[in-house]
């Protein structure tokens, strides 16, 4: 059994990681039986889950995600993502079981190969079977939107770090895409491990490794894109407002359908048609989702797996969740969320490491 529980889980992480860009829609009708049934076993799903072996923090973040379907300011909506969200914790609590996680690791580096290859291809225009040959790609490695492509690529960083080579390629691909984020967290990432491996060098490499992504920010023009009224700045601002306002929260997955009906006009201003229907920061948009108990009860578990890591990787790989966290929305992605959800059982998991001096 032991054997076969690394093989249940990366078939479902390696499936969704390579799902192109789709559109679907999870419909249900309200009121009938189907609707009421689900409403009752997600509820015994969401008790059930206090009795696996995961950190108590998790389970109650779960149970409050239930009771926020029913506080929710679009219930249906928020119910709906509720199902994803059992999926996802049973899912995490599948990973933790794994004892060896070599092959996951295998199967994430053929993932990024594959990318790697995509990328060159597109770049130098030789890609006539996604691109047909056309100068600017349509298609940027496995998803078309390059700033998309390169968060997905930090989330599969966190579990390749291991090896230089795939340092020195996540750095080059991070440039390539052109994306002032992605460039933030490798250099989150390696300033962390620089920080952690080398301790008499750490001030020096580490503000090196963070000085980098700030000039290319400033060189790409993107400091300035962020103030703009329609930029990224006033929309955190005017969510941790409407955050403050509702502390309990407005319900999971409910921001892409109520942030631009309740201030999309005043964000949108300068660029009419540009649609707010992610924050561009997960961190903000679970407050505003889940509200302040729901925020502090996943801060506390991932503060439970963080302090027991002492591993110069594994807290390098969190460092380039964390910063792509806060300037995309990798885990609103379903091609990242498993690969997150295995990279944090793979965290919790114990290790002796020393950290040379």
């Amino acid at each position: 059994m032991k054997k076969i529980i690394p093989i249940l889980a990366i078939i479902p992480m390696v499936f969704f990681a390579l799902t192109p860009p789709i559109e679907f829609a999870l419909d249900c009708t309200i009121n009938s039986t189907f609707w009421l049934w689900m409403t009752f076993v997600s509820g015994f799903f969401a008790f059930l889950f206090l009795y696996h072996k995961v950190s108590v923090w998790l389970k109650l973040f779960v149970i409050w995600c239930f009771v926020s379907c029913f506080i929710s300011k679009a219930p249906y909506m928020t119910f709906t993502m509720f199902w994803s969200l059992i999926i996802c914790s049973y899912y995490y609590a599948l990973c933790t079981k794994i004892e060896d996680f070599t092959l996951a690791k295998k199967s994430i580096q053929a993932i990024f190969f594959v990318l790697v290859l995509l990328i060159i291809m597109q770049l130098f225009g030789l890609d006539t079977l996604l691109n047909f040959n056309q100068k600017t790609p349509v298609i940027f490695a496995t998803i078309g939107n390059r700033m998309i492509a390169s968060s997905f690529i930090c989330v599969l960083g966190a579990f390749l770090i291991f090896t230089p080579l795939n340092w020195g390629l996540l750095i080059l691909i991070s440039f390539v895409s052109w994306s002032s984020g992605s460039v933030l967290s490798i250099g989150a990432g390696l300033a962390t491990y620089l920080w952690m491996k080398f301790r008499r060098l750490r001030i020096i490499l580490a503000i090196l490794a963070i000085l980098a992504p700030i000039v290319f920010a400033y060189k790409t023009g993107d400091f300035s894109k962020a103030a703009l009224r329609a930029g990224r700045l006033p929309v955190y601002k005017k969510t941790l407002e409407l955050s403050i306002k509702r502390p309990q929260g407005y319900g999971i997955g409910t921001y892409k359908i109520l942030f631009p009906v309740m201030c999309g006009r005043e964000i949108n201003k300068q660029n009419p048609g540009k649609m707010w229907d992610t924050t561009h920061n997960d961190w903000l948009q679970i407050l505003f989702e889940t509200g302040f108990p729901g925020t502090i009860l996943l801060l506390g578990w991932l503060v439970s797996i963080v302090r027991k890591i002492r591993d110069p990787v594994k807290l390098a790989g969190l460092a380039i969740l964390a910063v792509n966290m806060a300037v995309h929305f990798p885990t609103r992605m379903i091609q990242s969320a498993f690969i997150i959800l295995m990279f944090l059982a793979y965290c919790s998991k114990e290790e002796n490491i020393c950290v040379k001096e």
